[in-house]
């Protein structure tokens, strides 16, 4: 018997030594990847139902194989369903003419989308203002290098029926920032909800902290003696004044914020993150797919009265994955 088996008293072996093999793999299936991971490496004699197609299967999406054919790449013959479920994690296809890129969370099996930018509706999508580059880490053929933009805005939709259904969804804007300028002066808009449905709005900064000037107040001479904000501080001050300012655009959100309720402002603001592959990425809001004919659409544009020249954005696209936990 195993230490995990010792630990929950329970001797696997024994248990499923008295089922149909067919039966157990249907045990199996009703589980979670994972979960068929690890029995696998616990257990011997179920590594083989562990690994079996009719268990594996029941993991991939029901339309898979009409997925994988539209792949603009072959993709590999592979022995078993397993090894095409962990290729499908690891290696995400470019399907769509290159437009678009699929893959599988791997802990559950879900769908995942990224929609690459011309996948996107961008504004001033015009050779003056809007570029197509190649960048060698980037999984798309082309993303879009912004050269000048007054009025940014940029939307992305999905239908919920090609996601995997009842399912939570985060969708996140992926992008690069060289030689940037004004984006660490105001924060933008971003969205996502049910396409005619009225949408709340959330405030995001696309400059990481780390990277933007630092915003130091004037210290009277009688306050030498009180110690100096830490510059993380500041830059949380910073942020908190600005969305402070253009609070007015999020009434519905803010009346649900107790008065007396501490960093209330840095509860609505969302920070950009490194991804492993190098680019940043922020959240843009999050979805649940109840309906399969609900259009899904996934907003990033201008703070009312804020259009001022910005230049040195390069959008990859729009990733949509699964909401952990």
């Amino acid at each position: 018997m195993s230490n995990f088996e010792m630990e929950i008293g329970v001797n696997w072996n024994c248990v499923f030594s008295l089922l149909p093999y067919d039966c157990t793999g249907k045990i199996l299936a009703l589980t979670s990847p994972v979960d068929v991971c690890r029995v696998s490496l616990v257990s011997k004699s179920l590594q083989s139902a562990a690994d079996s197609d009719s268990v594996w299967e029941k993991f991939l999406p029901s339309d898979y194989e009409s997925i994988i054919s539209g792949s603009v790449n072959p993709i590999p013959d592979f022995a078993s369903k397993k090894e095409l479920y962990v290729y499908l994690c690891h290696n995400p296809i470019l399907i769509n003419e290159g437009r678009k890129c699929f893959s599988l969370d791997k802990w559950s099996g879900k769908k995942c989308y990224f929609l690459g930018g011309r996948n996107l509706n961008i504004s001033w999508d015009t050779p003056k203002y809007l570029k197509w580059i190649s960048l060698p880490d980037s999984r798309f053929p082309e993303v879009a290098k912004l050269d000048y933009d007054w009025c940014l805005d940029i939307q992305g939709t999905i239908r919920a029926g090609v996601l995997s259904p009842r399912t939570s969804y985060a969708a996140y804007f992926v992008y690069k920032l060289k030689n940037e300028s004004e984006f660490h002066l105001r924060p933008v808009n971003v969205s996502v909800g049910i396409f005619g449905v009225k949408l709340e709005t959330r405030l995001a900064f696309l400059v990481p902290v780390k990277d933007r000037p630092q915003h130091r107040n004037h210290i009277d001479a009688e306050d030498v003696s009180e110690p100096k904000p830490k510059p993380e501080q500041l830059d949380d001050d910073f942020e908190e004044s600005i969305a402070e300012k253009y609070r007015r655009l999020l009434d519905r959100l803010w009346q649900h914020i107790p008065e007396n309720a501490t960093g209330s402002v840095r509860s609505i603001v969302q920070r950009p993150k490194l991804r492993d592959d190098g680019w940043l990425e922020v959240e843009l809001g999050e979805f649940y797919t109840e309906n399969e004919e609900d259009c899904i659409e996934m907003n990033l544009n201008e703070v009312d009265d804020c259009a001022f020249l910005k230049k040195g954005l390069i959008i990859e696209g729009i990733e949509i994955r699964p909401r952990m936990g």
